[in-house]
């Protein structure tokens, strides 16, 4: 399938890696994505740190302890510098390196360059570290269809059905595939969305299909594409908002992550929401609110986090049941755990419509905050709100 120049050892698998090294950095500062040099250079001001290398790390650490000792572990071709070579080696890997970069200046079509490189020299699996624009940026080259490929999540959007659910579950799988024989790995084509940013931070949200990616077949641990909310759940929403409402404690403030669920709960507080940013509403003790921060960075979250009585109100992604690490980084790992300091479990308030949360059949809800230990922490049986006066009991569950 993918051998193209001489190996030295056929039964020796062979891996690409490639990292976008801006993805996912304006994910924490509120700028929903990082496409364009603008919004990088916004990013940096705001003191935005990269963050697709250390995930590709992850990723790959957990695929050389998957593999183990059980015959010679996966050949490494990366891309150079920060587009691969420096998370490789940062897992331990010796890897080798294909291609040129400037530093600090790479673009689409050097993604592009590398992925035609890595696939020219022979691999057996493609695992690209970035997000929905990364990934629409590898469907453009010619031919790849024909290699597999393993997306690990570093972007901020990722309503793609080709990433694994995290870096971890990313080298677990990649691990296993490549465990097989070339002629029993199974894969499949899956979509390729991504958003236009400029119209997403305006709060449109129409994705468009930009093409397929041949992936290893896996549900369990490779995150569905985004859905819809389903129609008719306005009304639920409703309810959702008054339950809501009705738990805020007087003098407390809601920090809303984005959703139209939780857009629906500021129209019934009587304030604006970004349906696509973070914002935060203080509730008065007539049970009137005000918005206090709109669209707002985990810079402008944490004071308000550590200033008094706070609960971080959330909604589960659509088909896939993020509630963490996907469209709402702004609440970091920083401001939960000081949320959840003050407050405790009960300052964490899930909310879903019945049907949003059936789609999800019996999976879980997931989190993958980028913190490893308070995503364990996290995980547990919760309430979820889910109308006035109704809860539903789910699993939260470390992607």
């Amino acid at each position: 399938m993918t051998a193209r120049s001489s190996r030295a050892d056929p039964a020796v698998p062979r891996v690409g890696l490639v990292v976008n090294p801006i993805a996912g950095i304006g994910g924490r500062v509120g700028l929903k994505g990082s496409d364009g040099a603008a919004t990088v250079r916004a990013a940096l001001e705001r003191g935005a740190s990269p963050v697709a290398g250390a995930r590709a790390t992850a990723a790959v650490e957990r695929l050389l302890v998957r593999w183990g000792p059980r015959a010679a572990p996966p050949t490494i071709l990366t891309g150079p510098l920060d587009m691969g070579e420096e998370a490789a080696r940062a897992a331990g890997a010796v890897p080798a390196v294909v291609g040129s970069i400037v530093r600090g200046a790479t673009t689409a079509r050097d993604t592009q360059r590398v992925v035609a490189a890595l696939v020219e020299a022979g691999i057996d699996l493609l695992l690209v570290a970035g997000g929905d624009g990364t990934a629409r940026d590898v469907c453009a080259v010619p031919g790849i269809t024909a290699v597999p490929v393993l997306g690990i999540p570093a972007g901020v959007k990722l309503q793609s059905a080709v990433f694994a659910t995290s870096p971890a579950t990313a080298g677990e799988l990649a691990a296993d595939f490549l465990a097989f024989p070339a002629d029993r790995r199974r894969t499949g084509l899956r979509d390729v969305l991504d958003l236009d940013e400029d119209a997403y931070r305006r709060g449109v949200v129409a994705p468009r299909l930009w093409g397929e990616l041949n992936v290893p077949v896996e549900r369990r641990r490779i995150q569905a594409r985004k859905a819809p909310s389903p129609v008719g759940d306005a009304v639920r929403a409703a309810g959702i908002a008054r339950a809501v409402a009705d738990a805020a404690p007087p003098g407390s403030r809601l920090i809303l992550g984005p959703g139209s669920t939780l857009r629906a709960v500021a129209e019934h507080l009587g304030v604006p929401k970004t349906l696509v940013g973070v914002d935060v509403v203080a509730m008065a003790g007539d049970g009137t609110a005000t918005l206090v921060a709109a669209d707002a960075g985990e810079a402008d979250l944490l004071p308000i986090a550590a200033a008094g009585s706070c609960a971080v109100v959330v909604t589960p992604i659509g088909g896939q049941g993020f509630i963490f690490g996907r469209g709402n980084q702004p609440i970091s790992p920083a401001v939960i755990r000081a949320v959840l300091g003050r407050g405790g479990t009960a300052a964490l308030v899930i909310v879903a419509t019945p049907a949003k949360l059936a789609a999800l059949g019996a999976r879980p809800l997931l989190v993958d905050t980028g913190d490893a230990v308070l995503d364990g922490e996290l995980a547990g049986h919760v309430q979820v709100i889910t109308g006035h006066r109704e809860r539903a009991v789910a699993r939260v569950a470390a992607a």
